[in-house]
C-alpha cells in the first residue's frame, strides 16, 4: 500500500503539469496574424507575401485563394503577387515607414 501511495504522489503533479502544458497556445498560434491586425490592405498583402503567400498562407489572410490578402481591410490597397526587387521602400497610410526591401 505504501508503495501506490508514494506512485501517486509522483504520477499526479506530472499529470496535471502535462495537462496544464497542453492547455496553453503554442508560440506559433500565439502570434498569429488576422485581418483585423492591419490597418490597411496593403499592409496586409506585404506581410503576407513576407510569409510565403500566394503559395504558402500560414496565416490565412487570403480566404478565397486569389493571392490578395484581407481584400475586405480599407485602402491603400496593393494587389501584388511578389515582392518588389531590393530597394523599393513601402509606406502605410500615414507615410510611416512599413518596409524596405
Amino acid at each position: 500500500m505504501p508503495f501506490v501511495r508514494k506512485a501517486l504522489l509522483v504520477c499526479i503533479p506530472i499529470a496535471l503539469n502535462v495537462l496544464l502544458l497542453a492547455a496553453l497556445p503554442s508560440p506559433a498560434s500565439a502570434s498569429d496574424k488576422d485581418c483585423s491586425d492591419f490597418r490597411t490592405q496593403r499592409a496586409a498583402q506585404i506581410f503576407f507575401l513576407k510569409h510565403g503567400g500566394p503559395r504558402h498562407d500560414p496565416h490565412r489572410l487570403d480566404g478565397d485563394d486569389d493571392g490578395r490578402a484581407c481584400e475586405d481591410n480599407p485602402c491603400p490597397c496593393s494587389y501584388r503577387q511578389h515582392l518588389s526587387q531590393r530597394g523599393e521602400t513601402f509606406l502605410n497610410a500615414d507615410r510611416r515607414l512599413l518596409l524596405r526591401i
